[in-house]
């Protein structure tokens, strides 16, 4: 196997890696952008989930 559903896949001496390279790549392609320059991803370095059980209470109302 070396491309299923998308992915890449390949494997080494007890390893199996799998990428999207390929699948990004054809994405790109469809829509004129092969020529775009990469971003660098808007989320700060070493982020941490907090709890949410920690945090107040929120009215569901709002939300529904």
């Amino acid at each position: 196997m070396y491309y299923f559903l998308g992915m890449d896949v390949w494997q080494g001496d007890g390893e199996l890696f799998v990428s999207q390279g390929k699948y990004a790549n054809e994405i790109l392609k469809r829509f004129c952008m092969e020529s775009s320059k990469p971003m660098e991803t808007p989320l700060e370095g070493n982020w941490r989930k907090e709890d949410a059980t920690s945090g107040e209470v929120v009215e569901a109302i709002v939300y529904r």
